[in-house]
């Protein structure tokens, strides 16, 4: 092989084929500033979080986003005056026992369910009221009557009103008036009291009034000069209170509850006198019944 068939200058790897300057990765192919992470291409104030991408103001929770006063439990949020119970929720004057829910004048027992003067004070006789003690006076004597009895008196025609045997007496035992019974040494005996409905008080001093007679038995009264027996002159008989039925009596009924109170004073022949208050007893003895 000659010069001419082997490999010559060239045909050998020569400058240019080599890799010169040119094939050589020069400044060009090289990373350059252009290529090369610069000012650009690094994150720069446009690329990295700048203040525009950071959460600035806006982003942040700011005043809008965070609770601010709209959003934070405000006075409309919370419970105001309006949603916490207030005077109207509240049980109030209507809704609290108000007088009217209350028991008032009307449902509690007034004068009009309780008893009253028509059916109470009429009808109760109670402590003192149910003691006897009326004293007789005569010529300067006087004793104590400490026992009261009484009995009905039908009348004689039916539309009459009907009326009441009345006595008191100062008998030693408490014993209702019959032939067989021990005479007390004084009796005071009434007739012809209308038989009460109330207080009013009923006098002698008309005719056809009540009338009383005075026994004396023991002579403590009377000297023994005089006779034993003497009629009133004037008498007032007041009702205090009772439990009467004559109707219920005559039916063989009498009530459960059957007294008699009354106040009298009383003037005899002689100057005598009778004055007092009696509780008086039901004694089926003293009745009067007519035939029928």
């Amino acid at each position: 092989m000659d010069a001419g068939t082997e490999s010559d200058a060239g045909t050998e790897s020569d400058a240019g084929t080599e890799s010169d300057a040119g094939t050589e990765v020069d400044a060009g192919t090289e990373s350059d500033a252009g290529t090369d992470v610069d000012a650009g291409t690094e994150s720069d104030a446009g690329t990295e979080s700048d203040a525009g991408t950071e959460v600035d103001a806006g982003t942040e929770v700011d005043a809008g986003t965070e609770v601010d006063a709209g959003t934070e439990v405000d006075a409309g949020t919370t419970s105001d005056a309006g949603t916490e119970v207030d005077a109207g929720t509240t049980p109030d004057a209507g809704t609290e026992p108000d007088a009217g829910t209350e028991p008032d004048a009307g449902t509690t027992p007034d004068a009009g369910t309780e008893p009253d003067a028509g059916t109470d004070p009429f009808t109760t006789c109670e402590g003192t009221c149910q003691i006897t003690a009326a004293t007789a006076q005569m010529y300067g004597n006087q004793v104590v009557l400490n026992h009261a009895y009484f009995g009905y008196a039908e009348p004689e025609n039916a539309g009459d009103p009907w009326a009441l045997w009345i006595e008191l007496s100062n008998g030693t035992t408490d014993e209702c008036p019959t032939e067989s019974a021990p005479t007390p040494p004084q009796i005071v005996t009434f007739e012809s009291v209308k038989v009460p409905v109330d207080t009013t008080p009923e006098t002698g001093s008309t005719a056809g009034g009540p009338t009383s007679v005075l026994f004396d038995f023991g002579g403590t009264l009377i000297p023994d000069d005089y006779f034993w027996i003497v009629s009133s002159t004037n008498l007032t008989f007041t009702p205090v209170a009772a439990s009467l039925c004559p109707s219920c009596v005559k039916a063989g009924t009498p009530p459960a509850k059957h007294f008699l109170a009354f106040d009298v004073n009383i003037t005899y022949e002689n100057n005598g006198t009778v004055s007092g208050h009696g509780y008086a007893t039901y004694c089926p003895s003293m009745n009067t019944f007519q035939d029928n």
